[in-house]
């Protein structure tokens, strides 16, 4: 007998288918030690072990060995091999032993039986809500006559690979992800200069820019590394901020940039290094196109003109300028991650893409380079093509953009995405499609580890979409926002209790990771792995589901993907990626790291017959493609709206304590943050009449919350910020439970309209004691 229970046959053709350790020796003091220890346990096994697998505590996937004794999880340890995460294991990585053993985690799948929010659930069985998932999807299906009528959201890790093998097999094209809330517009910019999106090579270089990138403490490995361990002797670090960071304090100059005007800086360098010539003549002559249109656009934005937009000094700029065209080509604008900040983000993207270019600064040592990645077989199972599906809602509806009543605007899309990520979406879009049913409803959706609620700007919206949602189903480890408001909670087992798939970690060291078990699940739960393979089968018992799809290309599927993936083990999976490496899996297991070498390698892209995936086959200085869809090609300036008087303009940034909505709850780091506090400029707390540890309301035209007062110099009279993932809606979160506040209920939904980003500096907020 099959998985499926049917026999197989198959077509002969295949269709197109750091301050770490510090940090973590406070953990040895932790409160919290005593209740982990006597959480229960189902572990088997007697003896010591030292288990190689990867973290999943933040993206950057570091690797670690796992210290298990008779079965037990004891301690997290850096894996010395790992040289893409600098051999380290930070305070968030080490807090990741409490994971499996968290009081609050799921444990068995809940039906709801009461009102959504209530908190009323029935215990069921994963069988159960395997078969409730598979009769719901061919119930929406059958109803709408539309697989798009359910929608399924997700957030990066290894097993979202396998998350959306499951989307592919009921066929819906709306997918939400979460770079539309984070780096979709840095993904657009840098890629429509070079046609890639680099690394940034921060160990070798003598000149960096960074522009809000808190490296100190919003940790991206191995940069948060190589900028203070591994810099060259006489390497420079200017920093642009408006708060004063623990990046800023290592910085060898802070420039507190007027919020929304970092392009003006960034035009103001590229003047002096034209105007000057200091740029790399002979580059810009063999690689690059569009440099005399950008000569003559950049004309009138000289230092004076850019002093006056972002308050540095010209002086300042010139230096600058003169400084990063010195240190070229091992200088480097840095790219960043999170760049969802303002509406014309991608003009600021492409503008720091073009600084390098002309000045030679790409594919050298020490600046921007383009990803290599470790070769990796690609299964690229059979899916079949289903008849009754549509293009995206966010694509197609014609729901308008909430854009800035102000120049920027201009020459931008209004009713769509100039450049829509095919299975990130954009997440505003989506929403805003989903609430006014156009062109076609969505009733249901399958949610994997994405905590939209708290994640996407303006909750109160998020909460009128979810009115719109007959049926949601979440797969998760905790009792998130997005779970506690769901019909349907399946969870997964944890990143330390299962198998996952090789990853690529693509970048100028490409590496290549998995992971392995290092202690059975602790509640006898199931991996992403196993509950698509569970759903997929009760899928096949349904013949509704597959009545829209050519019968052959059905049966094909049941090979590739029921046969050939869900009915095998992981272990298999993984040995088939790394086939074409002998020994590669072995290695895998022991070392929990796959490489062909551990040094970089520079200059394929430096050859002048590389094409580089651009329409002219050049670093686009200005972007033809840009020019066909109406968006400028050039990156154009307008000055960004200014708070009225009485308001702030809120900033978001990162930390080193907590990753995005994820680990707040978590016992070991909410020892260390408690609660957020906003940051109010002390001169502006005196006017508020307020101190630090008083309590006030924050406001925004989409909602207001109460917080704590931090009264500082380190941030500018004219902003506010406070610190991600608090104020949370879940009671089964209880220790940050209407803790502190929440930036999605406070942040207004505008948009970049070319990347489909969120634009989260564009809320301005009012403030009173209360």
């Amino acid at each position: 007998m099959t998985l499926s229970g049917m026999n197989i046959s198959r077509r002969k053709f295949l269709a197109a288918s750091g301050g770490a350790v510090a940090a973590g020796l406070v953990a040895a003091n932790l409160s919290t030690i005593k209740a982990v220890a006597s959480a229960p346990s189902k572990e088997a096994g007697k003896g010591e072990k030292h288990i190689a697998s990867s973290c999943e505590m933040c993206v950057n996937k570091c690797g670690f060995f796992a210290h298990v004794v008779d079965g037990r999880l004891k301690k997290l340890n850096p894996n010395p091999k790992f040289f893409k995460s600098r051999a380290m294991l930070c305070a968030r990585g080490n807090a990741g032993a409490e994971e499996p053993y968290n009081p609050e985690r799921l444990t068995k799948p809940l039906l709801r039986v009461g009102e959504r929010g209530e908190g009323k659930w029935k215990e069921i069985s994963y069988e159960e809500a395997f078969r409730l998932v598979a009769e719901k999807l061919k119930e929406f299906k059958v109803k709408n006559e539309n697989r798009c009528s359910v929608a399924f959201a997700s957030s990066e890790g290894f097993q979202e690979e396998i998350f959306q093998y499951l989307v592919q097999s009921y066929g819906s094209t709306n997918t939400v992800r979460h770079p539309t809330l984070c780096l979709s517009s840095v993904i657009q910019g840098w890629s429509s200069v070079y046609g890639v999106y680099p690394d940034a090579d921060l160990k070798n270089s003598k000149f960096v820019l960074m522009f809000g990138a808190n490296r100190a403490e919003a940790i991206v490995t191995p940069d948060t590394i190589d900028f203070v361990k591994y810099k060259p002797a006489g390497s420079k670090l200017i920093y642009l901020d408006p708060r004063f960071t623990n990046t800023a304090a290592k910085a060898d100059k802070w420039f507190p940039v007027k919020p929304g005007t970092d392009l003006a800086f960034v035009l103001g360098l590229i003047n002096v290094i034209i105007t000057e010539n200091l740029y790399d003549a002979a580059f810009v002559e063999q690689f690059c196109d569009g440099f005399a249109d950008l000569q003559a656009m950049i004309a009138p934005h000289t230092p004076e003109w850019a002093e006056k937009e972002c308050e540095i000094p010209a002086a300042e700029i010139r230096w600058t300028a003169r400084e990063f065209a010195k240190a070229a080509p091992a200088a480097v604008a840095y790219p960043g991650r999170r760049t969802s900040w303002y509406v014309n983000d991608v003009y600021f993207r492409r503008a720091c893409a073009i600084l390098t270019a002309i000045c030679g600064c790409w594919d050298a040592p020490g600046g921007i380079c383009p990803k290599a990645s470790v070769p990796v077989k690609n299964l690229d199972p059979l899916f079949p093509y289903f008849e009754m599906t549509d293009d995206r809602i966010d694509a197609a509806s014609s729901v308008k953009n909430n854009l800035p009543k102000d120049k920027r605007s201009e020459n931008m899309p209004t009713d769509s995405v100039a450049y829509l990520g095919e299975k990130d979406g954009s997440w505003l879009r989506f929403r805003d499609a989903i609430i006014a049913q156009d062109p076609y409803p969505v009733e249901a959706m399958i949610v994997y580890k994405q905590n939209f609620i708290e994640a996407v700007p303006n909750r109160a919206k998020t909460m009128e979409m979810l009115k719109k949602i007959k049926f949601m189903a979440v797969i998760d480890i905790q009792m998130t926002e997005v779970a506690y408001f769901a019909d349907l909670v399946i969870p997964e087992s944890t990143y330390l209790e299962r198998w996952d798939s090789v990853h690529n970690l693509a970048g100028i060291w490409p590496i290549a990771t998995f992971r392995q078990p290092v202690v059975e699940p602790v509640f006898g739960t199931k991996s992403m792995f196993e509950i698509a393979g569970g759903i997929i089968n009760e899928m096949l018992k349904l013949p509704e589901l597959w009545d829209d799809a050519d019968p052959m290309e059905v049966e094909d599927f049941k090979y590739d993907v029921v046969e050939d993936i869900f009915a095998q083990p992981m272990q298999e999976y993984i040995k088939r990626q790394l086939a074409d490496h002998p020994g590669a899996y072995e290695q895998m297991m022991k070392d929990g790291v796959f490489y062909l070498s551990d040094e970089p390698k520079y200059g394929a892209t430096r050859n002048p017959e590389f094409r580089f995936k651009t329409r002219t086959g050049k670093i686009e200085l200005a972007n033809v493609k840009y020019a066909d869809k109406g968006l400028s090609p050039l990156p154009i300036y307008v000055a960004p709206r200014q708070p009225e008087p009485g308001k702030y303009r809120m900033i978001l940034g990162r930390h080193g304590f907590n990753t995005h909505t994820g680990t707040q709850n978590n016992e070991y780091l909410w020892e260390i943050q408690k609660e957020n506090e906003i940051w109010i400029n002390t001169a502006e707390a005196k006017k508020l009449g307020v101190v630090s540890g008083d309590y006030v309301k924050v406001a925004s035209s989409v909602g207001e919350q109460t917080i704590k007062v931090f009264a500082t110099e380190r941030i500018r009279k004219d902003c506010v910020f406070f610190a991600h993932g608090f104020g949370r809606l879940s009671p089964q979160l209880s220790l940050v439970y209407k803790k502190g506040a929440s930036q999605a209920a406070i942040l207004e939904d505008y948009l970049e309209p070319i990347s489909g980003n969120a634009a989260m500096h564009e809320t301005f907020v009012t403030i009173t004691k209360a």
